[in-house]
């Protein structure tokens, strides 16, 4: 029998063509030399996601699921030591990542994840202490510690339980900690990055957006956040990369949420448009990784 890889890499994607053979690439670049497996999940996508995969020569499967059944589905594939899960409008900056990342799973420790304080400048702060789920890394056989019974499947018209990963929460992740405490253990946060400053504003609304800061327009890549261990920019994330494309007008008032609420879909799509030019480009713009105090506020 071949050898298990050392490390197993899971995508989630739907409708992802936009970011999804960068987020492959990068994958394919950074962990040269490691015996690995990437595996892609998908929803099903009506775009070119799955060929974009399959032409990198990435495994795909498909299943109609929520987010938390397509990250279990993703981590059973698993028989490596060590699994990451993360979005598909993730970019791996760094080839240290995977050692990085390897020297923060000891002892207790069974998950490396970011705070899910993102979008932006620490929008986020019922994120506070809770992994983002964009991002996982886990030591595989203590994460298999946390696994409950929390849904059943149907055989032959039966019901039975089966044990799973808790990815069922509001936000997805977090009731994983409560899960790694019960089992005696616990996960490693992340440092998180806004993207740098700029002196010209992105994208300025013609409208009130209900969620908005005079702060959001001088952002480089609008939401868009950089991570960090131990002074090393690890990774990139988008956020929001599912509805790019739906603001193909100047000025159009759409918004991430029903009835306008959310973040205008114009400074998303500003915010993503300058992060793939420089990125293509050769020329992103990486913040310092430096520790940054800044508590999370709701806006």
């Amino acid at each position: 029998m071949p050898k298990a890889a050392e490390l197993f890499i899971g995508i989630v994607s739907f409708n992802s063509e936009l970011f999804l053979g960068h987020s492959l690439n990068s994958i394919i670049k950074t962990t040269e030399g490691i015996n690995r497996q990437i595996v892609v999940c998908d929803n099903y996508s009506s775009d070119s996601s799955v060929d974009i995969a399959r032409n990198l020569g990435v495994k795909v499967i498909q299943s109609a699921s929520s987010l938390g059944e397509a990250y279990n589905i993703l981590f059973s594939l698993s028989n490596s030591p060590y699994a990451l899960i993360m979005h598909s409008d993730t970019i791996l900056l760094s080839d240290k990542w995977f050692d990085l990342c390897k020297s923060r799973i000891k002892y207790n420790i069974a998950l490396v994840s970011p705070q899910d304080i993102g979008c932006g400048p620490y929008t986020r702060s019922f994120g506070i202490n809770m992994p983002e789920s964009s991002f996982m890394f886990f030591d595989t056989k203590k994460m298999l510690k946390t696994k409950k019974v929390l849904r059943w499947k149907r055989y032959l018209k039966l019901p039975f339980p089966y044990l799973s990963l808790d990815f069922y929460s509001n936000h997805v992740t977090h009731n994983i900690p409560s899960r790694l405490k019960e089992a005696g253990l616990s996960w490693f946060p992340m440092e998180v990055h806004t993207s740098n400053k700029v002196p010209a504003p992105i994208y300025v609304p013609d409208f009130k957006p209900n969620v908005w800061s005079d702060e959001l327009p001088y952002l480089q890549y609008g939401l868009g956040n950089f991570y960090s261990i131990d002074g090393v920019i690890t990774h990139y994330h988008n956020w929001y990369e599912r509805r790019i494309g739906e603001d193909k007008l100047s000025g159009a008032q759409k918004t991430t949420e029903k009835d306008g609420g959310g973040f205008p879909l114009g400074y998303i799509k500003a915010g993503t448009d300058a992060f793939l030019r420089d990125y293509t480009s050769g020329h992103l713009s990486i913040p310092a990784a430096v520790p940054n105090l800044r508590k999370p506020k709701a806006l």
